[in-house]
Parts: C-alpha cells; sequence; structure tokens
C-alpha cells in the first residue's frame, strides 16, 4: 500500500520540476535568501517565490517556512537544494565538455587542487597528461579542502587532489591514497644556517619563525613537536600558510619555516629557499585523489587520474631519495 504513493511522488517530481526551478534551488546551496538567490538566477524576488510556491504546491510538500522575515528550507527542500546543485552542476560540466568537442578537444577535466597539491604534483601529472592525451583540456581550482569537496559533491568538480585525512571522508566519496610527504625545516638561501651540515632543535628555537595558520593540520603537527621538545620558538611574528608569501619573507629576512618534503625540495631546485639538515616531522595528512563514489570518471578524468597516480609515485620515490641523504 505504502509503495505506490512514494512511486507516484516520484513520477510526479520528474514531470512537474522545471529547469528554472532546479537553477533557483540549486542557488540557494550558496545564497543565504531568496533574494540573493533569485539574483544570482536573473529572478525577480516575487517570480523566484511564484516558481518555489508553484512547486511545492505541486508535490504537494513543504519546501520552504518562514524564519523572521527570511525562508528557511525545510528537511524536503533542502534534499531538492542538494539534489539540484548535483544536477546543474553536471549539466554545466557537461555543457563545457560539449563545447570542447565543439572546439576539436577530445574531453574536459575539471580538478581541484589543495595548496599541498598544487606546487608539485598537479603541475607534474599535468605536463604528463599533456605528453600522453594533448586533447584533453583541464582546469584547475584551488581553494580549501572543505570548499573543493563541496563543488565536487555540486558536480562541479571531477575529482580533488590535495591532502586528505583518510577518517574524515564520508561515504559518498572515493579516495585513493597516493603518498605521504613528511615535512621538513626550511630557511631562505642567504640564512646563517642555510649551510649547516647539521642543526639542533635547541638551534632552530632560538630563531625567528613563521608559523603556520592557527588551526591547519599543519600548526598542530608542529605543535605536538613543540610539545615533545618542552620547547617553542623564542620569535614568531608571522603566522601565514601562503607559500607565496613565505617563501618571499624566507628571502628577505632569516626566518624558519615548516614545509612539505616534496614542494620544498622543488622550490629548493629553484634556489628560492633550503632544506634544514634537522630531521623530519611527520605530515599532517597523505595526498590523495577524492571523487564521488556513485559517478564514474568520464574517460578524460580517468586518464589524468592516472598520470596523478603515476606522477606521486615519481615524487613519492624522489623525496624518499632525498630523505635516506639527510641526517
Amino acid at each position: 500500500m505504502s509503495a505506490r504513493p512514494r512511486a507516484g511522488r516520484r513520477a510526479n517530481l520528474r514531470r512537474r520540476i522545471r529547469l528554472r526551478q532546479l537553477e533557483l534551488l540549486a542557488a540557494f546551496e550558496s545564497a543565504r535568501t531568496l533574494s540573493a538567490a533569485a539574483r544570482s538566477v536573473h529572478l525577480s524576488q516575487p517570480a523566484a517565490s511564484k516558481l518555489l510556491n508553484t512547486l511545492g504546491a505541486d508535490l504537494g510538500i513543504k519546501l520552504f517556512e518562514r524564519a523572521g522575515r527570511t525562508l528557511r528550507p525545510t528537511a524536503a527542500g533542502q534534499a531538492l537544494i542538494r539534489r539540484a546543485a548535483t544536477v546543474i552542476g553536471n549539466l554545466e560540466r557537461t555543457q563545457a565538455e560539449l563545447d570542447a568537442i565543439q572546439d576539436g578537444l577530445m574531453g574536459l577535466v575539471t580538478i581541484g587542487a589543495g595548496m599541498g597539491a598544487s606546487y608539485v604534483l598537479v603541475p607534474k601529472a599535468l605536463v604528463l597528461l599533456l605528453a600522453e592525451a594533448p586533447n584533453i583540456t583541464v582546469e584547475v581550482r584551488e581553494g580549501p579542502m572543505d570548499e573543493l569537496l563541496s563543488l565536487l559533491r555540486g558536480g562541479r568538480l571531477d575529482m580533488v587532489v590535495g591532502r586528505v585525512d583518510p577518517d574524515l571522508i564520508e561515504q559518498d566519496l572515493a579516495l585513493d591514497e597516493l603518498y605521504d610527504p613528511p615535512m621538513c625545516v626550511v630557511a631562505g638561501p642567504r640564512h646563517p644556517l642555510a649551510r649547516a651540515r647539521r642543526v639542533a632543535w635547541s638551534t632552530l628555537l632560538a630563531q625567528e619563525w613563521i608559523l603556520p595558520q592557527t588551526g591547519t593540520p599543519t600548526r598542530g603537527r608542529l605543535e605536538h613537536q613543540f610539545r615533545q621538545l618542552r620547547q617553542r620558538p623564542m620569535h614568531c611574528f608571522v603566522e601565514s600558510s601562503s607559500i607565496q608569501t613565505n617563501v618571499m619573507l624566507l628571502g628577505e629576512r632569516h626566518m624558519l619555516w615548516v614545509l612539505s618534503i616534496d614542494i620544498a625540495a622543488q622550490l629548493a631546485e629553484f634556489g628560492l629557499l633550503r632544506i634544514l639538515p634537522a630531521g623530519l616531522l611527520g605530515g599532517p595528512a597523505p595526498l590523495a585523489t577524492v571523487h564521488l563514489r556513485d559517478r564514474a570518471l568520464p574517460p578524460a578524468a580517468l586518464r589524468l587520474a592516472q598520470c596523478v597516480q603515476k606522477a606521486g609515485r615519481t615524487i613519492s620515490a624522489s623525496y624518499r631519495r632525498l630523505a635516506r641523504a639527510r641526517p
């Protein structure tokens, strides 16, 4: 008896919902108010309100409720908003892929890159892809991992690459670990310790430091090291996780910082910093690729994922040799 009404509602939703309503619902994922959602899809507020009221009446479900002067989605409304964002994201990606094909390209991949992946892993993977499949176009979006994973769930990215704690990955996501680089202490090329053969932590803690931002995994790992040593740096005037900013600071002032060894090795090769011989610290989380579990990667994205894995193996072997060569 109860199965028929549920089936009827599913059929009713497919028949009743309109693309304009889907666009408006999807806009609610990032907009906090009806007026903001309406503006983002180029509708007046009365027109947007009418679309939502019509959809709720057609489905026989209350999608929004008043909370003061604003509309707040009900549980049913939240479910529709999530699904609508995914549908619209998939449509946008499909349109971009069709445009790429029409322009003579073989496919389009959209990838999210966390800071830990943007400097070495993703560029090396793209070099491999360009050599193996030059007709694939790649769009790279950088940002915090929580923001990138939200875009992935919304259908706006094919995959995300970055440092990801496997324990924090939810069931809807599939994670493939690549490598887990440790961190090292770095200084500018003109720092007095830059050419030392060995440096004790007591010496390091007497220097000026750039600390990673409070609340970041890297800061947490460094604070753990300080607790073990029962000491902290005497001079910490800057807290920053910006690689560009910190590399410039290291070049202009005698300061120390901690950085993932794969990135540090690449920047040291360019002469921008030196890795100090003070031992290595465990990294905050492994580098990995993440994609939606229930959505198979399209061929172009699968090809890029294979290049990311190949680049990861090469980088891992390289920094392991470097680590063995250091005290």
